[in-house]
């Protein structure tokens, strides 16, 4: 089959590999310039997707913000996977996000929206508490903080600072939403445009740049994952109930809720209608459907389950030169060889963001390159191998988390006792 793969942000580029390497065709479209390296002599780039949409037999967005097109094609026939324009809304709109969960029955922490950074400091100092501060849309996750203080006074001074710094090509558009202290975890799967396909994704992600969770938000930076039959008690207190509003507007794609587990219940942060990053690196290592039927049934509509290891998966991010912050990426590690990748544990990487030339491997787009992704039958087995093949490869002044799977040993007995393992 042939498959055209749509993206903003080069994010798939590890599936369009797989997808390649199961002796399927494929092409791929990057939309934004800056990342127009990543796959460069991996898998054949093209430069206007609308030109390639009558050659593919599948067409896939993997990102929001693109499901206008991905709508116009799906009401003209093409099988096309990616989001909706509901979709991109309950992810980039947050607000709109809560009002659906609250018709839903979903539980959510309460949330207030904010245009103007003094708008919400007037709001913490009349209602003093801890909060986390969100932003509408896709702007970079480092600007996320979750506030330490009981009054309130690190994220008012926080606000304060924010204007000394802000672009004006960025729009100010925010939630304040209350702290719940849990276990996050999340749950996902794909849906065929009337129901879910099984088992469900049940996934555990590690956002903070450091070890022990310190530091800013990231993408994310390593990723623990499992499928489930029937996805549990999670997934029948959230995403199930979703079903009906997914329907409706025949969503076609990958969906998942984040939440905060706690032994009063779930509480829902907030939606991604799309993949996951490194989510879909690290589920590679669990599908035994292949992927070019997976996409398939799934565009078509016909995708009622598939197959996976009843294994763990652990997912560590190995981050180039500079990450976080773009500016220095670009500086210090855009560029720079990936060395120890052979015949031995090739098997057990995804390139992400990175480009081959003569041969070689290299880092391009945004600072992530590649994700060790190893399963086991058990979270420690698969830890283990994951970090001894971390070992084997160097990319110089490359950051990693050492503790990817650490969580396991004290959430597990927490999450067994409520009921949500």
């Amino acid at each position: 089959m042939k498959f055209l793969f749509v993206t903003p942000l080069a994010e798939s580029a590890s599936l369009v590999q797989k997808v390649q390497e199961e002796g399927h065709a494929v092409r791929f479209y990057i939309k934004d310039r800056k990342w127009r390296d990543v796959a460069r002599g991996l898998v054949p780039h093209v430069r206007d997707w609308k030109k390639h949409r009558d050659w593919a037999d599948i067409i896939v967005f993997d990102d929001v913000e693109m499901a206008k097109d991905a709508e116009w094609l799906r009401e003209r026939g093409y099988p096309v996977i990616g989001g909706n324009i509901f979709g991109d809304r309950i992810e980039n709109d947050r607000i709109f996000g809560v009002k659906i969960m609250r018709e839903a029955g979903i539980r959510f922490p309460r949330s207030w929206r904010f245009k103007s950074f003094a708008s919400g400091i007037k709001f913490i100092q009349k209602n003093p508490g801890r909060y986390v501060i969100k932003f509408n849309g896709q702007l970079d996750r480092f600007l996320c903080y979750v506030g330490k203080f009981p009054d309130g006074s690190d994220m008012t001074d926080l606000l304060n600072h924010y204007p000394s710094v802000w672009l004006k090509k960025d729009k100010i558009d925010f939630i304040l939403q209350e702290v719940i202290d849990g276990v996050e975890m999340s749950v996902s799967g794909f849906f065929n445009g009337t129901d879910f396909a099984y088992p469900i994704n049940v996934t555990f992600e590690h956002k903070r740049f450091m070890a022990g969770g310190v530091g800013p938000f990231t993408g994310e930076m390593g990723t623990t994952i499992y499928y489930s039959k029937d996805g549990g008690k999670l997934f029948r207190e959230t995403l199930l109930k979703m079903k009906p509003y997914l329907a409706r507007t025949n969503y076609r794609g990958f969906i998942d809720i984040n939440c905060m587990v706690t032994e009063r219940g779930a509480y829902a942060l907030e939606f991604s209608s799309r993949f996951g990053y490194p989510q879909l690196d690290i589920q590679l290592a669990l599908h035994k459907t292949p992927w070019g039927e997976l996409l398939h049934k799934l565009a078509l509509g016909t995708l009622e389950k598939f197959d996976a290891h009843r294994d763990f998966a652990v997912g560590v991010v190995i981050a180039g030169a500079g990450v976080p912050f773009e500016v220095s990426y670009n500086k210090y590690g855009r560029g720079l060889p990936i060395l120890g990748i052979n015949e031995n544990n090739k098997h057990w990487i995804r390139l992400s963001e990175v480009f081959k030339k003569n041969g070689a491997y290299y880092c391009a787009g945004s600072g992530y390159p590649m994700t060790v992704t190893v399963r086991g039958k058990s979270m420690v087995s698969a830890q283990q191998a994951a970090y001894n093949i971390v070992d084997q490869i160097v990319v110089p002044n490359s950051l990693y988390r050492t503790d990817i799977g650490d969580h396991w040993k004290h959430e597990r007995l927490k999450l067994k006792k409520w009921g949500y393992i």
